[in-house]
């Protein structure tokens, strides 16, 4: 069994794409979990931040209720993204994290991950 229990989602302007679920990893991470607490290698934090920026794109920050100004070509792109990266980070944290994909950027996900 995983000691920490982390859930992968964006929410934009957060800066975060993983949020801790059990005690562990809150008291360990606190609720957001800052990806550089993580010890990842260089180049896969810097993946992060480049998704975690361009997720924060798809809204409209003059008017965050409107549509998302991404075409379904670039909202697939991400979607692509997102998935590689969560791979990674899976695959980089090993057995002692478990990582809920609450994305939404899964192919056959039916909500999309632009607004």
């Amino acid at each position: 069994m995983p000691d920490y229990l982390l859930r992968y989602f964006f929410d934009a302007g957060s800066g975060a794409c993983l949020w801790s679920v059990n005690d562990a990893a809150r008291d360990k991470f606190d609720y957001a979990v800052a990806l550089q607490s993580l010890d990842l290698p260089e180049n896969l934090l810097r993946e992060a931040y480049h998704i975690l920026a361009w997720y924060d794109t798809a809204l409209d920050w003059s008017s965050p209720s409107a549509s998302s100004p991404w075409s379904a070509e670039e909202n697939a792109r991400f979607n692509q993204a997102s998935q590689r990266l969560l791979a990674k980070l899976r695959q980089q944290l090993g057995p002692a994290f478990e990582i809920r994909d609450e994305s939404g950027t899964m192919p056959d996900s039916s909500s999309s991950t632009a607004r």
